[in-house]
């Protein structure tokens, strides 16, 4: 079932085009695809149930974006799939967290796909089925032509999730590592973006969306909490958070409250918050549920940052040892008080794990091995 000179691939995705977020990582791999695979004849089409501006990160790729509702939600969306299958000649589709089964996938392969690609990147536990639903999602799973041929997960914890609560076969189920390109230590990216960060003060530096599952609340309240005797002699901390959402309000108001406040800058969305990580003395990833493998620690590791980071779903697949990075408990504000303290008082320390965790995101996390894996599990 290899993709074949003159087939095609759908890569589908199911928000509309420049979404940002994840999605930014993913048109990313969907580009490299389309990159590796044109070079055998084989074209890529991204698929996207809204195109207001053309896709920003397939400009001047292979990748070619077309307005089609792939995600199978509707009859409509089932119709205008099946054409476009005929149409472009697709052989395998590809979906990117639209979970590993759905009852229309016989009618896609008898339009002609003869591979599906689920890509599980979603966070959040799940419950494990007992009894009579257990028997149900074992029998669905193993359905002829139902699930997909391959589910791509991004960390065993998510790995373990697919076999053991959506009971995939685990033949089916392979763990694939984010990959990363390595970037260059020192240069533009070490010149502080905003004038606070220039004071010379240890910058705390957390990037990621204002959410509840994020935990940014907790972090606050962890700082607030570590600034308590802080040694006089020592340049006092900056808490530096960059990101935007829902909770991005109540943030602002609990940073108001708090006694640290005038140590404490939200800043926003940037486009530049690779450049605040460039800076940081630690950075913090303070989730509260379980992150299926978050870039928010992967980038600083590549800098050579030291991360603390919660112990909730795929971390422990980054951060596998106290040597490349520390992990505390979710939402325990005292433990993460004491592991930042610990961090900005112990230079060497800061060091020494933030060498170990590039080191292992050159040996684990590259994106040049990570792309030639995926191209060989999307060929077939």
């Amino acid at each position: 079932m290899t993709l074949e000179r003159g087939e095609s691939l759908l890569c589908v995705v199911h928000f509309p085009a420049n979404t940002g977020f994840a999605w930014n990582y993913f048109e990313g791999l969907y580009a490299g695809l389309a990159s590796a695979l044109g070079r055998d004849g084989v074209r890529t089409y991204v698929s996207y149930p809204v195109i207001g501006q053309p896709p920003r990160l397939l400009q001047g790729t292979l990748a070619e974006p077309i307005l089609l509702d792939a995600t199978l939600d509707s009859w409509s969306s089932i119709r205008s799939t099946i054409r476009a299958v005929r149409r472009l000649n697709v052989r395998t589709v590809y979906f990117t967290d639209r979970g590993w089964w759905h009852w229309a996938f016989p009618v896609l392969r008898l339009a002609g796909v003869k591979r599906i690609v689920a890509h599980d990147h979603t966070s959040g536990a799940r419950t494990v089925p007992q009894g009579l639903k257990r028997i149900a999602k074992w029998v669905k799973a193993r359905l002829p032509g139902m699930s997909a041929d391959l589910v791509i997960a991004v960390s065993e914890y998510v790995a373990t999730r697919q076999r053991e609560v959506g009971l995939v076969p685990s033949k089916r189920v392979v763990r694939l590592w984010y990959g990363i390109e390595l970037p260059e230590l020192g240069g533009v990216d070490t010149v502080p973006p905003i004038p606070e960060l220039s004071s010379g003060r240890p910058l705390v530096v957390c990037v990621c969306r204002a959410a509840p599952e994020k935990g940014v609340d907790h972090l606050l309240r962890a700082f607030d909490l570590m600034m308590d005797g802080w040694p006089a002699s020592r340049p006092r901390p900056l808490l530096v958070y960059v990101g935007n959402g829902p909770q991005l309000d109540a943030l602002q108001a609990l940073r108001d409250s708090l006694r640290t406040r005038d140590d404490i800058v939200l800043t926003g969305y940037r486009s530049d918050a690779y450049r605040f990580v460039a800076c940081a003395t630690v950075s913090v990833v303070p989730s509260v549920w379980q992150d299926a493998c978050p870039l928010g620690v992967l980038e600083p590791m590549a800098y050579a940052k030291p991360v603390i980071a919660s112990a909730v779903g795929g971390v422990p697949d980054e951060i596998d040892s106290p040597e490349v990075g520390e992990l505390v408990p979710p939402a325990d504000i005292a433990a993460l008080a004491d592991a930042i303290r610990r961090m900005l008082l112990d230079a060497n320390r800061r060091t020494a794990i933030g060498q170990a965790a590039r080191e292992r995101i050159t040996k684990h996390f590259d994106r040049s091995r990570q792309m030639e894996a995926l191209v060989a599990m999307v060929r077939g």
